[in-house]
């Protein structure tokens, strides 16, 4: 595990020991998943090493946004490695109408067609991530508990995956774990953490 400043850069191992010992007052329903976009996997690799240069910078740029800190409560990166960010008492900048109870994980790349291709390492952490906050939360993983961006109207904060309009990201991304809607998350990525979560000891 390494520090620089509130920022902790970890292994999935240190993770589940880390949140293990950790005391959460503000109740937990949530876990969204999104992709940064920019820095993508390229950002990353031309600099070894540069979790906290990344994290500092997204920072930077969420404080210029209007931000009091960081948005999210936790990101992953390409390596398999995961930083804790914004305390998870504090409620996330993640997605308008999923906050109050709401986890919010960045995961660093572009997951767009024909952008970055997701690295074994970064799935396998991505996956034992949410099947750990499931476990810490309480939370059975299906497509309320574990949400992304796109379903969700970016002015109105409604939820409107069943019936998309044109106020929607991609986040995160068109190839996340098979796609980013509800049903290719369901048949996808909720079976991996939910066969992730069965591994887990309780």
């Amino acid at each position: 595990m390494k520090q620089k400043g509130k920022f902790l850069v970890m292994n999935t191992n240190e993770f589940e020991a880390w949140l293990d010992g950790l005391h959460v007052v503000r109740s937990i329903s949530v876990i969204q998943n999104h992709h940064t976009w920019i820095p993508d996997y390229g950002t990353f690799a031309r600099k070894a090493d540069n979790h906290f240069g990344l994290l500092e910078a997204m920072e930077r740029s969420h404080l210029e946004r209007g931000f009091n800190q960081i948005a999210q409560n936790l990101t992953t990166f390409p390596d398999g490695t995961v930083a804790v960010c914004r305390p998870f008492d504090v409620i996330p900048a993640g997605i308008k109408g999923a906050n109050t109870n709401g986890i919010c994980i960045e995961h660093v790349g572009n997951f767009d067609a024909g952008h970055d291709v997701m690295t074994a390492e970064h799935a396998d952490c991505i996956i034992r991530v949410n099947a750990l906050l499931c476990r810490k939360f309480d939370l059975t993983p299906n497509t309320d508990s574990i949400v992304y961006h796109h379903w969700y109207d970016l002015t109105t904060g409604k939820r409107v995956a069943e019936a998309p309009g044109t106020n929607t990201k991609t986040c995160p991304g068109t190839t996340f774990f098979g796609g980013n809607t509800v049903q290719a998350c369901q048949a996808n990525f909720i079976l991996k953490v939910m066969t992730a979560l069965m591994a887990v000891p309780v």
